[in-house]
């Protein structure tokens, strides 16, 4: 096989592993792959102690500014999701994580609601700096979440800080 007659062989067999990857891609559904285009990432972050990642993601935002739609993915690694679903707003949340110095200023907290239950992730840092902690709750009702006590969630879980990922100018004042 002479060198041109090698590369064209590479580019096809490149086009194939292509066509590959689509496919597992495609088999796998969105839960598998949130946050592709035109969807973005709001907050994502990898869980303490294990490889289960959350994932919370806004559409596209039209003239308005207002995304069409938020979408909540929470699966272990590449594994297909444990639970994944979309909805039309989040709730906002000031509320909760106190941490141990009182910065409950800085402090946010956003969720999505599915099926009577509130997902929420929390984050504790100054506006556009890195995050000093982060978790995500789940509460059984809106009461709960939008409660102003503390510890009403059912689940809580921790972020590895190094995983996490914020777009600031969704989250920001």
């Amino acid at each position: 096989m002479t060198g041109s007659g090698r590369v064209e062989r590479g580019k096809v067999m490149l086009k194939e592993m292509g066509v590959a990857v689509a496919l597992v891609v495609a088999d796998a559904g969105m839960a598998a792959a949130n946050c592709v285009p035109p969807a973005s990432t709001m907050f994502a972050c990898t869980l303490r102690d294990s490889e289960r990642r959350v994932e919370f993601c806004q559409g596209p935002a039209p003239q308005d500014g207002v995304p069409d739609f938020y979408s909540y993915n929470f699966a272990d690694g590449a594994a297909p999701s444990e639970l994944y679903f979309t909805t039309d707003a989040p709730w906002f949340s000031m509320k909760y994580y106190r941490g141990t110095q009182n910065f409950a200023g800085e402090t946010l907290g956003m969720a999505l609601e599915h099926e009577g239950y509130f997902y929420a992730f929390y984050i504790a840092g100054a506006f556009g700096s890195p995050i000093r902690s982060a978790q995500l709750h789940v509460f059984d009702s809106q009461d709960a979440f939008q409660s102003e006590a503390g510890e009403t969630e059912m689940l809580r879980y921790y972020c590895k800080p190094e995983t996490v990922l914020v777009d600031w100018t969704f989250i920001g004042p």
